[in-house]
């Protein structure tokens, strides 16, 4: 009887564990102000220094970007991989920003 490595048993259990644990829970991206991309920010530090830019420094590409580690369009599917109370860390499970990772306002969470 061939024996089976127990790295590999408990790798299969996670990954059955996440599948269903994602499919119960299944959250999307919503931007607050309904435009078409929701912006993931590297880490809560560059979340905040964006909200403190000003309206015509908003809109300019090489000082938003830097902050980013992706957009991703509105409905975007995510796991919630890091809860809290005003931003969250999620991973993005679809689309063409698949396994992004970064931080976003809770607010932008919502039920799918």
């Amino acid at each position: 009887m061939k024996r089976i490595r127990l790295p590999f048993v408990i790798i299969l259990l996670a990954s059955v564990a996440s599948i269903t644990a994602t499919g119960a829970h299944a959250k999307v991206l919503r931007s607050q102000d309904e435009t078409a991309t929701v912006f993931v920010f590297k880490d809560a530090y560059a979340l905040d220094r964006f909200s403190k830019l000003s309206g015509s420094a908003v809109s300019d590409p090489s000082v938003v970007e830097p902050l980013l580690t992706c957009k991703v369009p509105q409905g975007s599917k995510i796991i919630v991989i890091g809860p809290g109370y005003r931003t969250a860390f999620i991973r993005v499970t679809d689309g063409n920003a698949t396994g992004c990772e970064g931080t976003v306002p809770v607010g932008n969470i919502r039920d799918q």
